[in-house]
């Protein structure tokens, strides 16, 4: 019909696209059927089971990453504490394990002994005070020859192991020089200088390289000798007799170290006394000792000398001090232990804790440690600056 549009007929060689997938979709379902189609389900499955495991796995990993972390917090905020009181505890067994020791070993005797020990230290202080008394009235001082101790068999006694003794505990002559040299500034303007138990006249030597006029009392004649073959001017015999006869006023200082420690109560305020009397008005007398508040001193090695005395303290020096007429100027305590000796220990220290409580913890651990060391280890010597009135 003219006008009217018709539509070209289809080619049945030409296949039709709905024909098309419905064939491709029964193709897959068939191709589902048969072995190869079961092969590629299965290594499907498998791949969605790698990848949950993939995912377990990383979070695993960030579980085990989280605690690491939390591990780590701990020990920074708690590991440092954990050691401070394990040191503490540590140390506090060791201090009694000291003293458990030092006990056995200085009082090994029966009750009985440590009570007849008792009486006679009480004997000795009644016999300080009576003389402190007689002191301040200005009474002489009388010497006692009866001693606990013979002096003469003593020395007798030790004159093999003299030698032994002094490298033991009187210390290098390096070592001695160099703790002298503190008291050189206050010696300087107070010549002549005389040292008492000068020993083997390191300070001397000192003194005299300085320019300042000195000279030594020594008791013992091996170091007396020894002394005096360097040129030095040398008084050998007891110190209380030399100091008996030197004129009054005649000297301007007075040194004394480690000496008091090897006399007996009433020689040591017999010697102060005669010093007093030696010294010129505005004169020095300078005292060092053997620290006996540090309780490895006092308990330990203050006793390995065979010739000391009685541990004198510095509190007792200074009142007999005052008693012969002194004013005490000041003391210092001196020569600490090393400090790979001590109980402190830096490794840490509280600037690793950032909690508050925790730090606040950590310090009083730290002030109870501290304290063990100045009670264990506190400095080994004292000494005591003294002048007479003038």
């Amino acid at each position: 019909m003219g006008g009217e549009d018709h539509a070209a007929p289809s080619d049945p060689t030409q296949p039709d696209g709905r024909n098309e997938s419905s064939l491709y979709r029964w193709a897959q379902s068939l191709f589902a059927l048969t072995p190869w189609g079961a092969r590629r389900r299965t290594d499907n499955l498998r791949a969605g089971l790698s990848t949950v495991e993939d995912r377990l796995d990383g979070i695993e990993g960030a579980l085990r990453t989280i605690q690491s972390e939390l591990t780590e917090i701990r020990d920074q905020r708690f590991t440092p504490v954990e050691k401070r009181v394990n040191t503490a505890e540590s140390a506090i067994r060791d201090v009694s394990g000291e003293i458990g020791r030092l006990r056995d070993e200085v009082f090994p005797s029966s009750v009985a002994r440590v009570n007849a020990l008792l009486e006679r230290l009480a004997g000795e202080l009644e016999e300080v005070a009576s003389l402190t008394e007689r002191s301040l009235r200005g009474e002489p001082l009388p010497v006692s020859g009866a001693s606990p101790i013979d002096e003469g068999q003593l020395a007798e006694g030790l004159a093999e192991v003299q030698p032994l003794l002094l490298e033991s505990f009187r210390g290098s002559e390096d070592e001695i020089r160099h703790r002298m040299d503190r008291y050189l500034a206050d010696l300087k303007p107070k010549e002549p200088v005389l040292d008492l138990g000068c020993g083997r006249g390191e300070l001397l030597l000192l003194l005299r390289e300085a320019g300042v006029r000195a000279a030594g009392v020594e008791g013992d004649p091996a170091l007396a000798e020894a002394a005096r073959r360097r040129g030095l001017e040398i008084t050998e015999g007891d110190v209380l007799e030399v100091l008996k006869g030197l004129e009054t006023d005649s000297r301007g200082a007075v040194t004394a170290m480690h000496l008091f420690e090897h006399l007996i109560s009433a020689k040591q305020m017999a010697v102060l006394t005669e010093i007093r009397r030696v010294l010129r008005p505005g004169g020095l007398l300078i005292a060092e000792s053997p620290n006996p508040h540090s309780l490895r001193v006092g308990a330990s090695l203050y006793w390995q000398d065979p010739t000391h005395q009685r541990p004198l303290l510095p509190e007792t020096l200074e009142l007999m001090l005052r008693a012969a007429g002194f004013v005490c100027d000041r003391r210092e305590l001196l020569h600490p232990f090393p400090s790979d000796q001590l109980l402190a220990d830096d490794e840490g220290g509280t600037g690793a804790v950032t909690d508050p409580e925790i730090s606040m913890l950590a310090e009083r651990v730290d002030r109870l440690r501290n304290r063990l060391d100045e009670i264990l280890h506190g400095p080994r010597d004292f000494a005591v600056w003294a002048t007479k009135p003038n």
